[in-house]
């Protein structure tokens, strides 16, 4: 399956696929470093979706606090979100290298998933994307 980076569905498909997955971890095994990881992928996949659907120009970035600055520009509310992007990309780069201070990584998990929830609402209330590119194949069968 190829996908097209300027389509947002494209964006929306893998993010929903990573938040799936982060779900299904921390239903098994609760919060977790992996889990801090997808969730940060999952919020970074969303908002770049809904910028890319703006027409912003993609940049190849991790912040999600820089991604969400451009969605400010474009709509207000994403301000009550600055909280959640500051806290979930300190996260991501503590535990994504080693030399991080994991003490805190993940302790937060359940309000960190509660306010992406909230966010990807507001993302996705702001109207349907395009078709996916291509249908997804399943894991494995691609």
């Amino acid at each position: 399956m190829k996908t097209d980076e300027t389509n947002p569905a494209d964006w929306f498909m893998l993010a929903q696929e990573r938040l799936e997955k982060a779900d299904a971890l921390y239903k098994e095994f609760g919060a977790s470093y992996t889990g801090v990881e997808l969730l940060q992928g999952v919020v970074e996949r969303y908002l770049k979706g809904y910028l890319m659907g703006k027409g912003w120009p993609l940049q190849k970035i991790h912040n999600l606090s820089t991604l969400l600055d451009a969605a400010v520009e474009r709509d207000s509310q994403f301000k009550s979100f600055a909280d959640l992007c500051e806290e979930l990309t300190a996260q991501y780069w503590e535990q994504h290298y080693p030399g991080g201070d994991l003490a805190e990584v993940g302790a937060d998990y359940e309000d960190l998933r509660r306010q992406a929830g909230e966010l990807i609402a507001l993302i996705l209330a702001a109207g349907p994307p395009t078709e996916p590119t291509d249908k997804p194949a399943s894991p494995g069968t691609a």
